[in-house]
């Protein structure tokens, strides 16, 4: 998805087929929630999603930000495109000045020799976009991009081949280059939304020190399972939310509360996954581990605030979660 007429497109073609009640589309992590009939499955969705254009795969944890490996190949392509365009710059400024005959076919073919390769590959994200628009009867931003870009080479390597005066390699790759400029700072500025929640999820340890039946053994974070006993060493964080059974300490809650000044626990004291314990060892009681953590929820509500609506959309979402029992969420 690359504009508002992309949400739209998913948003008005998922709605209008049977069996799917609402979805709303979270442009900066690319991810659309579906309101369905519990009998649609996940191959439903899928070639539902394909129909409209877009290819989609269901996310097995969405509090999760997965790093786009399409914002790096922009990048590529944007350096591609942009060392391109200065050195075709460089050879028309002759031909502006005025260069004629044999100079100015050399220059030309130089040109052509830049601009084919760099147009084939920086040209990707747009071509790829378009073809799968086009091939299911849709068209978006990509298309007439698509084609000024390829109509311009064109033109202008049918110009070299029969000696012409102008040609405008310069224009197309120029145009590719400030096209993938804002892509990436598109893709830049979702990235930093999707960061805060990664940012926060980031707080939580690994894993921790478990005691059973008296050994003590390294457990991960998402192995852990409530009753579990913990034991937390002064400047460690906790793994998951638990009560303190044993110990006296003071926990750093920054990060949930704002305080940077620790506030001090002991036995019988919750504590909760990302905080930090400061002074002392303590033993902890698992309560809740992995998703059912208080930070893993904040994260889903900062996940959950980039797709809210307007005061009248969420009473009417509200109203249809409490009829409508399926929901998915998509990538």
């Amino acid at each position: 998805m690359h504009c508002a007429g992309c949400i739209a497109k998913v948003e008005r073609g998922l709605t209008a087929l049977p069996g799917i009640h609402a979805a709303r589309v979270n442009y900066s992590a690319r991810r659309v929630a579906i309101t369905h009939d519990p009998a649609l499955t996940l191959p439903d969705l899928r070639a539902a999603i394909a129909g409209i254009g877009f290819a989609a795969e269901p996310l097995a944890d969405p509090t999760i930000a997965v790093e786009n490996a399409q914002d790096k190949r922009l990048l590529r392509a944007l350096a591609v495109a942009g060392f391109a365009s200065m050195n075709i710059m460089l050879l028309s400024v002759s031909i502006w000045s005025g260069a004629v005959g044999a100079t100015r076919e050399l220059f030309h073919w130089l040109s052509a020799l830049i601009a084919l390769p760099t147009v084939a590959y920086a040209g990707q994200p747009f071509f790829r976009s378009a073809f799968a628009a086009l091939r299911v009867g849709r068209t978006n931003m990509d298309v007439p991009i698509s084609i000024g870009v390829l109509l311009a080479t064109g033109m202008s390597l049918y110009e070299t081949i029969t000696g012409g005066t102008h040609a405008w390699f310069d224009g197309a790759v120029m145009l590719l280059t400030f096209l993938l400029a804002g892509r990436c700072m598109d893709a830049m500025m979702r990235g930093r939304a999707r960061d805060g929640v990664a940012a926060l999820l980031r707080q939580t340890a690994p894993g921790a020190y478990v005691i059973e039946a008296g050994q003590r053994r390294w457990v991960e974070a998402r192995a852990l399972v409530p009753g579990m006993m913990m034991q937390v060493a002064a400047g460690e964080r906790f793994a998951a939310d638990g009560e303190i059974r044993e110990g006296k300490s003071s926990v750093d809650l920054a990060f949930l509360t704002g305080e940077s000044r620790p506030v001090a626990v002991g036995v019988g004291d919750g504590v909760h996954a990302g905080a930090l314990n400061m002074d002392g060892p303590l033993s902890v009681v698992v309560r809740a581990a992995g998703a059912d953590t208080l930070i893993a929820d904040i994260a889903r509500l900062m996940d959950a605030a980039g797709q809210g609506k307007s005061r009248y959309c969420l009473l009417y979402t509200s109203q249809a979660r409490s009829t409508w029992p399926g929901r998915s969420a998509w990538s």
